[in-house]
């Protein structure tokens, strides 16, 4: 074969090579029909216009239904971009682990799921019962926390280990937030509620029934006397939102708290809890931080609080170190947006 007609080949191998790459890059087709496309690379990985709108349907259906009629287009935008640019760091994330030999056994995952089922009081069907209200199937929801764990791992190996909150942190905290004298005034409270079952969500289930959540409230109650971080045990037990945030719901005035709230948070001192307190399906209880009156601070004793503080630092510090762990990743990686 002569060399001219070698280098024909070669070049027209180059070609349908490109053709063929920016064909995967746009779309994937059967005939005359786009069955779907490309949205993002992520190394040597894909992420694709099916799998971003099942990541966000649920989402994505939300906004067409309660956006304006003429924002709806331009707030789908923005949610499949911000859907996306969570889903490339998910991607990431993985890949990181794949190279540190990081991953999640089926026996991970099943220890995962039990202990999420015992957080709820739930039994497997209530598991299964609930995936099938949502449309989940199990393999699905398994794929999603088996993510969830790796992150998890990855981030003990490659982030936790490098926070260190030091009893100076703490103290330093502790003068600023409880000392200082500040215009602010009100009742800085964390709270904790056990749920029993009207509205069934997967993460926040509640209990068959209201004597189960009771016994839960009582149980969890009584660990934070015996001196258990509040923040922690809210993050792990507690069914209400605020449980994202270890229970913290920031400062209320008195005109602002509910009356029963008032009632019972007006009974005690700074570092102390109330008593449980029965509210519609919920059985709550809240710990008083410290109350701020103009410029008068009455503050709980330090060894009251010193825990829920070092869990405070600890949630700021990882989110800054997490922010900065997955941009190091972003720019080490690369990355090409489609959508």
């Amino acid at each position: 074969m002569g060399c001219g007609v070698k280098l024909m080949m070669k070049l027209w191998y180059i070609i349908l090579s490109g053709v063929l790459l920016f064909f995967l890059l746009t779309s994937i087709s059967y005939g005359d029909h786009l069955i779907d496309r490309v949205v993002a690379v992520v190394n040597d990985d894909v992420i694709t216009l099916s799998e971003l709108e099942k990541e966000g349907s649920i989402y994505f259906e939300r906004i067409k239904a309660q956006a304006p009629a003429a924002e709806v287009d331009r707030a789908l935008a923005k949610a499949k971009e911000e859907l996306l640019s969570s889903m490339v760091d998910k991607f990431i994330v993985r890949q990181q682990a794949a190279k540190l030999s990081i991953s999640v056994g089926d026996k991970e995952l099943d220890s995962a799921i039990d202990q999420i089922l015992a957080r709820n009081n739930a039994t497997m069907e209530d598991f299964r019962r609930d995936l099938a209200t949502m449309n989940i199937s199990e393999q699905e929801y398994r794929d999603n926390l088996r993510d969830q764990v790796l992150q998890s791992k990855l981030i003990n190996f490659e982030v936790r280990s490098r926070i260190v909150i030091t009893e100076e942190d703490i103290q330093a905290y502790y003068q600023k937030e409880y000392t200082q004298k500040k215009g602010e005034s009100g009742y800085h409270l964390l709270q904790m509620g056990f749920t029993w079952r009207n509205t069934v969500t997967l993460t926040q289930a509640g209990f068959d029934t209201q004597e189960a959540a009771r016994e839960k409230a009582e149980e969890i109650r009584a660990r934070v006397r015996d001196g258990e971080s509040f923040t922690e045990l809210a993050k792990a037990y507690s069914n209400l939102p605020s449980a994202s945030n270890g229970g913290d719901i920031g400062l209320f005035e008195k005109d602002e708290m509910a009356p029963y709230m008032k009632d019972a948070i007006l009974g005690i001192r700074p570092g102390e809890i109330t008593p449980i307190i029965e509210t519609d399906n919920t059985f709550q209880f809240f710990k008083l931080l410290s109350v701020r009156e103009g410029d008068i601070v009455v503050k709980a004793p330090y060894e009251s609080v010193r825990e829920e503080i070092r869990d405070i630092l600890y949630r700021q510090e990882m989110e800054v170190k997490y922010k900065e762990w997955v941009k190091s990743l972003r720019e080490e990686a690369y990355i090409k947006i489609l959508l």
